[in-house]
């Protein structure tokens, strides 16, 4: 009966914290486990992490924080106040050497991150399947 009160507790206060997420306010870690390149088809399992800092910037990690890009959000449309419902924001991000737009949305039990980048070596179109979220702030 304990561990069971325990649970529920637990679950309660986890979906509470899932929630309360705002994309465009709230820091947020996406999990990734891997991308389609959507202009090539090909699928690649890679892990790495976004983290966006509401609509101000995004932080890309990858090969376990050996190699990480920041960006500053130039740009966000739409708003999406609750992770755990369906919708979707997009921000748009520009530095010195590319451009691009991260489009984040979920469609029915995942999550979806859409990332497009242009001015760099090569462009490309790639969409992540994210695994988990957690909030930093």
């Amino acid at each position: 009966m304990k561990r069971q009160i325990v649970f529920s507790i637990f679950f309660l206060l986890s979906y509470s914290f899932i929630q309360a997420q705002n994309v465009s306010k709230e820091t947020i870690q996406w999990n990734a486990t891997g991308f389609k390149d959507l202009d090539t088809n090909e699928t690649v399992t890679n892990s790495c992490q976004f983290v966006t800092y509401g609509a101000k910037k995004i932080k890309w990690i990858q090969d376990n924080g050996k190699f990480v890009v920041d960006w500053n959000i130039t740009k966000s449309s739409g708003t999406w106040t609750n992770v755990s419902q369906l919708g979707s924001i997009s921000f748009s991000f520009a530095d010195d050497k590319v451009k691009g737009e991260l489009t984040i949305k979920k469609e029915g039990s995942g999550w979806l991150m859409n990332l497009t980048i242009s001015g760099g070596p090569s462009d490309f179109n790639l969409r992540y399947a994210v695994s988990s979220i957690e909030r930093l702030d």
